[in-house]
């Protein structure tokens, strides 16, 4: 899972959480108002360069990447082959690559081929840029952006103790498979339904175990007087600095000149 700190002295991670928030809200946008592949590829690019440099385990990203290839792959032949030369404005786009079937049927269109990989593009920047602002700050600063927001801190801690046991439970997902492959068990093996069956031994250990630490975490907040006050301190507290402002300001410029990019019909196909 992407969900999880590490820790690091990079320019990424000294940022505040609501900069990389401002940050991560503009990518998204200029991602999904462009159709063209070169920016969202430029895009793509310019954050896996910022990943290497933010000392992160690539390897991370690469196992949610990977099992996607073959989606991508379908992704490109169904947008080639489903969308016709006349809904694009250019004149490259409205080339054709080849055809399906016989007598010149179901066209492979280059427009389609360009907005698949839009698409793809699309999917690398969201996971990308989710990995940034996942690696490079703490769950504590999420919660207190939270907090920050005027959301219940009740409802604040839940959301945050949610995706901060996600890896926990991965991790124990990943141990007890191994413990019953060690038992003889083929989990994922076979067909569909056996498949799922074969899936029942590592849902049941980890129900319990669920179980057991939510009751855990539940009787530590209580001796911990969790509750007990209607409002709570922090033992850092986020604050902006001028490269946050200005980071955050430039943010919003760059926004705003893709929006009006965009309703200018720039980057279209």
């Amino acid at each position: 899972m992407l969900i999880e700190y590490y820790p690091s002295e990079s320019v990424i991670h000294k940022l505040d959480v609501r900069t990389k928030s401002i940050c991560f809200i503009t990518i998204t946008v200029i991602s999904f108002s462009f159709f063209s592949p070169l920016v969202n590829l430029f895009l793509v690019l310019s954050l896996w360069i910022i990943l290497r440099n933010i000392n992160t385990p690539l390897a991370r990203v690469k196992q949610i990447i990977r099992p996607l290839m073959p989606v991508f792959i379908i992704m490109l032949l169904i947008t080639g082959l489903t969308y016709s030369p006349e809904k694009f404005q250019m004149k490259i786009s409205k080339e054709i690559l080849f055809y399906l079937l016989p007598n010149k049927s179901l066209p492979f269109c280059l427009g389609g081929l360009f907005y698949g990989i839009t698409l793809v593009c699309r999917i690398f920047v969201m996971v990308l840029a989710s990995s940034i602002i996942t690696f490079s700050t703490p769950i504590e600063d999420f919660l207190q952006l939270m907090k920050k927001m005027k959301l219940p801190y009740q409802m604040a801690f839940i959301i945050a103790t949610g995706i901060r046991f996600i890896p926990t439970m991965q991790k124990k997902s990943e141990m007890i498979q191994e413990a019953q492959r060690a038992r003889g068990s083929q989990i994922g093996q076979g067909g569909i339904i056996k498949s799922i069956k074969s899936y029942i031994p590592v849902l049941i250990p980890m129900i319990v175990d669920s179980l057991r630490m939510s009751d855990n975490l539940a009787i530590a907040m209580l001796s911990r007087g969790f509750g007990a006050m209607k409002t709570t301190t922090d033992l850092d507290e986020i604050k902006m600095h001028k490269c946050d402002y200005i980071i955050s300001l430039l943010s919003l410029l760059i926004l705003i000149a893709a929006l009006r990019a965009s309703s200018q019909n720039i980057g279209a196909l």
